[in-house]
């Protein structure tokens, strides 16, 4: 049977408080011991109670500064931003991210419309959003703007052609009248 979830809220009571915060400390510390003990890792707790209050830190200052040290020189910290990054940068990152897959997503959706659109007469009609029809236009405009500039450079290319091989080649002139 599974644990009822517990609702944590801020306990109005000093003194409930205070006490409950001893116990937690000292199931913490507890739980540290064990993970390094069980585990054979290094460990260290620092533990801020009040503002103008000393750190809890066990095992030892000494110990703890030493691991916190030896924590910054690693080469997963160094240089890496992920390593040190706290909630808020994350969901920034994270955030970017998906609004970038959603931007492709998005394309290849408008792309697949479009093209649907371009060889179903019924399709545009099957579009009730505005932006989306929006969208498909500036997408075939922009598909015929390369499409001109594809002429274009054919044509030039098939002028210089023309004009360095001679006017009087029977096959420049098909293609011209291909192109």
């Amino acid at each position: 049977m599974p644990r009822s979830t517990i609702r944590y809220q801020f306990i109005a009571d000093e003194r409930a408080r205070n006490v409950t915060m001893k116990k937690r400390k000292a199931s913490l510390i507890k739980k540290m011991s064990e993970l390094k003990t069980l585990c054979g890792v290094d460990a260290c707790l620092v533990l801020y109670e009040k503002e103008d209050a000393p750190p809890t830190v066990w095992p030892s200052n000494a110990e703890a500064e030493r691991l916190i040290q030896k924590f910054d020189e690693s080469p997963l910290t160094m240089g890496n931003a992920n390593a040190r990054q706290d909630h808020p940068d994350f969901m920034k990152k994270t955030i970017a991210k998906v609004k970038k897959q959603m931007d492709k997503e998005k394309e290849k959706y408008l792309k697949n419309l479009m093209v649907k659109c371009l060889f179903d007469d019924n399709a545009i009609g099957e579009i009730n959003n505005v932006e989306e029809l929006d969208a498909v236009r500036s997408m075939i405009l922009s598909e015929i703007e390369v499409i001109n500039d594809l002429i274009e450079e054919r044509k030039a290319s098939s002028n210089v052609a023309s004009s360095s091989a001679g006017a009087s080649s029977s096959n420049q002139t098909g293609l011209k009248n291909f192109i």
